[in-house]
């Protein structure tokens, strides 16, 4: 018997391995995204995930290639998962705020969404359902669908832009980088004291708004678009227990 069939043989003859009990572990990719916004995208890695789901880090290069790819799914995911509240028959202005103001809280509770849209990752597939949504409601208004989109896009670009700010204001305020304020006098410390002088005589107060007031701008845009339409904006009502917008009592 030659070499080969007797190590066929002594194969043949060995005891075959005990079954597997139970199904392997399966997750889809619906799991694998749930389970990284959980976690959040800004640090999320595959192995993260793994833990979580209780399989093994291979699994899920069934579903996803890489880390790159899961965030842009989950960033698609987060983005679709948005929907317009309920104006209830309130004035356009209140649909558009409350939008504006859905797409800021979206993109300052993940920094990761506005990484992927400056690298092109984020792009309008990650929108049209969202779009289709909102023209439908603000039309409903006595938009045009071409007004409409300019509103939408308008806000989008205001919303990203305080987000990105609002992200950098609390970068500042954890430590993790150097202080606004500080920065602000370093900066003036090393130029010539005849320079800037209108910058001088700000108060660093003046350069570290809090979040918050992007609201302003926004109202300040819808404004715009109501005077385009022949319209004034109605007041502002301030919830319960706060001042009015425009610091003075209503009455």
């Amino acid at each position: 018997m030659s070499a080969f069939a007797a190590r066929a043989t002594a194969s043949r003859n060995k005891p075959s391995a005990a079954p597997r009990v139970g199904r392997p572990p399966r997750v889809d990719t619906q799991a694998i995204i749930a389970a990284a916004l959980e976690i959040g995208l800004e640090k999320v890695t595959l192995k993260q995930i793994a833990d979580r789901l209780g399989v093994a880090q291979a699994t899920l290069y069934r579903q996803v290639h890489n880390r790159d790819e899961l965030v842009r799914l989950a960033a698609f995911q987060l983005t679709l998962s948005r929907r317009l509240p309920d104006d209830a028959g309130a004035h356009w202005s209140v649909l558009a705020t409350r939008y504006a103001e859905t797409l800021y809280e979206s993109f300052v509770a993940e920094p990761q969404l506005i990484n992927e849209l400056l690298r092109g990752r984020l792009g309008p597939d990650a929108e049209i359902d969202v779009i289709d949504q909102f023209l439908g409601r603000i039309c409903a208004h006595g938009f045009s669908l071409a007004e409409g989109a300019q509103l939408f896009h308008a806000m989008g670009t205001l919303a990203i832009g305080a987000a990105a700010g609002a992200i950098a204001h609390a970068a500042s305020r954890s430590g993790e980088v150097t202080p606004w304020d500080v920065s602000l006098r370093r900066a003036l410390a090393e130029r010539d004291r005849d320079e800037l002088p209108r910058v001088r005589q700000l108060t660093p107060q003046a350069f570290d708004l809090e979040p918050s007031q992007w609201l302003l701008a926004l109202r300040a845009l819808l404004a715009g678009f109501a005077a385009a339409r022949g319209e004034t904006l109605p007041p502002v009502t301030p919830p319960d227990n706060a001042a009015p917008i425009n610091g003075r009592d209503a009455g």
